[in-house]
């Protein structure tokens, strides 16, 4: 996929830290991957709790770093599709994600969390038969309207689904156990207010945190506040509580 070849020879932006959160989804642009607003105020949200936050999407390279634009909904959701349909086993951009989140789990020394939203479900599940998780290292997938499956839990692999109430497309594309469902659709949903609410129970803090003040972001990037646009998973944040499943 000629977008993420453009990333071969880019840097990582990770630093080395102990406990890190980043975004895994499909990319909305082919020439940035710029978070939404409402992507960076779940980042805000888990950074309180002591993860460091990646402030860039998927490959996690300084070529990704650039100012958020909101692409159109149809553009997004094509664009989507394609990585949708090549994050398969063997393939070449398969690889490529195994590549680039090597480098992450590299760069992490106790506690990982990527938060999958969407396509990024299929990504992370094609991509985890081909990293090596360094000694140490625990890895906590939560799948945010998964759209395919995530990767299979154990080990040092802890793996959780949050989804949308009226979010068909997950229901289509994700036969696996759901342990929270939220109030909203599948872009809403994603970065609501229940859904932040649902990670943070969930998952927990780090092994690392302690009465420290937040960690500072590998990557600061400006986010103007306003329309939280379409890139990721998520365009606006909807309301409500969360009802865990089985829940009456």
């Amino acid at each position: 996929m000629r977008w993420l070849d453009a990333h071969a020879s880019a840097r990582p932006v990770a630093d080395v830290v102990d406990a890190r959160v980043a975004w895994l989804t499909g990319q909305s642009s082919w020439t940035h991957s710029a978070l939404s607003p409402a992507q960076h105020a779940v980042l805000d949200a888990l950074a309180v709790d002591g993860w460091t936050p990646v402030r860039v999407g998927f490959p996690w390279t300084d070529r990704a770093v650039a100012p958020y634009r909101a692409a159109p909904l149809v553009v997004a959701s094509a664009r989507n599709a394609v990585q949708w349909a090549a994050a398969r086993p063997v393939t070449a951009f398969t690889r490529e994600t195994a590549r680039h989140l090597q480098a992450l789990l590299d760069r992490t020394r106790q506690d990982l969390l990527l938060l999958c939203g969407s396509t990024g479900a299929r990504m992370a599940a094609a991509a985890a038969p081909l990293v090596v998780v360094p000694d140490g290292l625990h890895v906590h997938v939560v799948g945010l309207g998964p759209v395919g499956a995530l990767p299979p839990p154990g080990g040092v692999w802890t793996v959780h689904a949050v989804r949308g109430s009226a979010d068909p497309l997950s229901r289509w594309g994700f036969r696996g156990h759901v342990d929270v469902d939220v109030p909203g659709g599948h872009l809403a949903a994603a970065t609501s207010p229940a859904a932040i609410a649902a990670v943070r129970r969930l998952v927990g803090r780090p092994r690392s945190s302690g009465p420290s003040a937040p960690p500072t972001a590998d990557v600061a990037v400006a986010h103007p506040a306003g329309d939280p646009g379409r890139d990721g998973p998520s365009a606006q944040r909807g309301r409500g509580d969360a009802r865990p499943r089985g829940a009456s």
